[in-house]
């Protein structure tokens, strides 16, 4: 099979059939493509799994809808990767929909590579009425890569995201599966899908946007306080990534030390050196906050790597105790 496309939910009753619908339309747009769609519930109490059971029977598209009760994204990923069949996997979330030329638009990309590539799309708002967050509109293709020395250049955070990133198999055997300390539902919470990109680029591995490859995000956060919890969530993933990272690629963590030089003349000058040129200047955020918050994520990280049975299990499977291919079902039939 070619293509897999990948979808982990939990609780999203109200959202996963136009979801689900659009991955299907996109598909059959595309055909006649080889490709299969692969659900993970993710513990939900809501009837979603009974949606999607009675989703499955009337779609014309090869699915496999699988259950994952261990709380957190990246399981319900690793649980998605274990079965699905495809050469590609595509990674998008349940409160998203697909253009229905995404599946050619990727497509098209992948049959241009020449070397291995971690790719991601558009994200436009799916509601208008939705805080501008969590969107990628940049109308230009742009690639980061460790030849470049990108890191040094420009932030390698939130050039893609989870919601519409695309790798081949190949990529996912070399790196391993998704960090389960990382994620909704982790103990940290966040940085799931940049976790992974952080760790394709230290591997040599280009991460490309590319204008076209459109999600609609539908995320539902209409206030400023939504914005600013998000924003605190997705720093406590960015301060354990920092953790992770520092000694591996420094470079990837040096926007940390920029914040704490701000931080730092914050409270010399009594000012707030952020909201100005925000512009969200509407949600309570400062480089202070920003930093504090950084720390609670380094913090979490260290108790996170307590337990860390994902990464383990990947790590006798490279050496020789247990192939990927066998972790992630890579030729199950």
């Amino acid at each position: 099979m070619k293509l897999s496309i990948l979808v982990c939910t939990r609780n999203r009753a109200h959202v996963i059939t136009p979801c689900l619908d659009s991955i299907a339309a996109a598909i059959v747009n595309a055909g006649p493509a080889d490709a299969e769609i692969v659900i993970a519930d993710n513990g939900s109490t809501d009837g979603t799994p009974e949606i999607i059971a009675a989703w499955k029977n009337r779609t014309t598209v090869p699915v496999q809808f699988v259950i994952e009760p261990r709380p957190g994204r990246a399981r319900g990923m690793n649980r998605a990767l274990s079965v699905a069949h495809g050469e590609i996997f595509a990674f998008t979330d349940d409160d998203c929909r697909l253009d229905r030329n995404y599946v050619n638009d990727l497509l098209r990309h992948d049959a241009a590579d020449t070397e291995p590539v971690v790719r991601g799309g558009r994200t436009e708002l799916g509601d208008p009425t939705d805080q501008p967050v969590t969107i990628d509109t940049n109308p230009e293709r742009e690639r980061w890569s460790l030849a470049q020395n990108s890191a040094r250049h420009r932030l390698i955070a939130g050039v893609i995201f989870g919601c519409n990133m695309v790798v081949r198999r190949t990529i996912i055997d070399r790196l391993g599966p998704f960090d389960e300390n990382f994620g909704p539902g982790s103990v940290i919470g966040s940085g799931d899908d940049t976790e992974f990109l952080w760790r394709a680029y230290v591997a040599g591995i280009v991460l490309e946007h590319v204008p076209d490859m459109t999600v609609y995000h539908f995320h539902g956060r209409k206030t400023p306080e939504d914005v600013r919890v998000l924003f605190t969530r997705y720093t406590i993933g960015f301060g354990a990534l920092c953790m992770k990272y520092f000694l591996k690629h420094p470079n990837l963590t040096r926007t940390a030390w920029w914040d704490i030089k701000n931080a730092a003349k914050e409270i010399l000058t009594g000012t707030n050196r952020l909201l100005p040129n925000s512009v969200l200047p509407d949600v309570q955020w400062s480089y202070c906050k920003k930093v504090s918050v950084i720390a609670r994520g380094a913090t979490r990280f260290i108790l996170a790597r307590k337990d860390d049975g994902a990464r383990r299990r990947w790590a006798e499977a490279r050496h020789g105790r247990q192939t990927p291919e066998q972790l992630i079902g890579a030729r199950a039939p």
